[in-house]
């Protein structure tokens, strides 16, 4: 594993439970496969606030910043196929 995929790992825990149980899997399984775009992204994406990351991931709110939708598109389509393949 590497540094960087460390400190995104480490960045994950939010001290919401839903956040964790989104954000963690989807480093572990999806963030090697992100472009270079997306992993920027990401590293941004997880300097909002837990309430901004909850609408964003769970409330499924529109972002401000309409560039980062695509990948919070792919975070929940992620996260939905993992509670399919755990039911």
């Amino acid at each position: 594993m590497t540094d960087l995929k460390k400190k995104i790992l480490w960045q994950c825990r939010r001290g919401l439970w839903e956040l964790d149980a989104i954000l963690i899997p989807f480093v572990e399984e999806n963030f090697d496969d992100l472009d270079s775009k997306n992993k920027k992204l990401f590293t941004e994406l997880l300097s909002y606030e837990d309430v901004e990351l909850l609408d964003l991931l769970v409330n499924q709110k529109k972002p401000e910043d309409s560039s980062i939708q695509q990948l919070i598109d792919i975070i929940i389509a992620s996260h939905v196929k993992t509670i399919e393949i755990d039911r």
